[in-house]
């Protein structure tokens, strides 16, 4: 009896170990893994917080804190993507069979985002694949983009002004003006050329949040997507 009590007893003692060490690990692991795979980038730190802690092999996260850098959403890099969270649960077998990260419930979820202008002047370079020499200049009053394109065996200056907005949850570049110099045609034949663009989907954010706020600032792009309170 004594001898099947201590078994019994060992037995708990690692179940504990199990669910207050290992399986958290583990859920912190595959969080990282899968916020990797879907921005597409090695950078990432995820810090997630619970008491006791094998409340996390549950889903149960009381604070949930992801930093990933160089992140890719949709069509653009953005330079710093950060995801706070209160009151989490997430869906652990989605995780574990590979479903992708899902939350179940929160009581507070933001990702604010920062695209920087080498990361905005990347995206337009790669849309409009005729500019060279790409160079943009962020301020709260608008994006300016200066390039080069060649045109009839001729080079031509280039400048492109307009937004960066959110419409629909999506991320758009949205032309205001153009103006071409050393041009044989005119701008508003090459408006069709260049003109607005999207640069991210409404569904490219982890956690399906949608995009809520884009804000123009000097030198960058601050993207924010928040969820309220919820239950399950």
């Amino acid at each position: 009896m004594r001898k099947a009590l201590t078994i019994l007893g060992l037995f708990f003692i690692i179940l504990v170990v199990i669910a207050e060490f290992v399986l958290p690990g583990i859920v912190r692991g595959t969080l990282r893994t899968k916020a990797e795979g879907r921005l597409a980038t090695s950078d990432v730190t995820v810090t997630v917080d619970s008491a006791p802690a094998a409340l996390l092999a549950l889903g149960e996260a009381q604070a949930l804190h992801i930093v990933a850098h160089q992140a890719k959403v949709g069509d653009v890099t953005v330079q710093e993507l950060t995801l706070d969270g209160k009151g989490v649960r997430l869906d652990v077998p989605a995780l574990v069979h590979g479903e992708g990260i899902r939350v179940r419930r929160a009581d507070a979820l933001q990702i604010r985002g920062i695209i920087s202008e080498d990361n905005l002047r990347e995206a337009i370079a790669a849309k409009i694949d005729r500019l060279e020499d790409v160079a943009v200049k962020i301020s709260p009053d608008g994006v300016l983009a200066t390039a080069r394109v060649k045109l009839f065996g001729r080079k031509a200056d280039v400048e492109l002004e307009g937004d960066v907005v959110e419409d629909g949850g999506a991320l758009y570049f949205r032309m205001s003006r153009l103006n071409v110099r050393n041009a044989l045609i005119g701008t508003a034949k090459l408006s069709d050329m260049f003109g607005s663009f999207e640069l991210a989907p409404a569904n490219k954010l982890p956690f399906g949040l949608k995009l809520q706020s884009v804000t123009q600032k000097d030198g960058r792009i601050v993207l924010v997507a928040e969820r309220r309170k919820d239950k399950d």
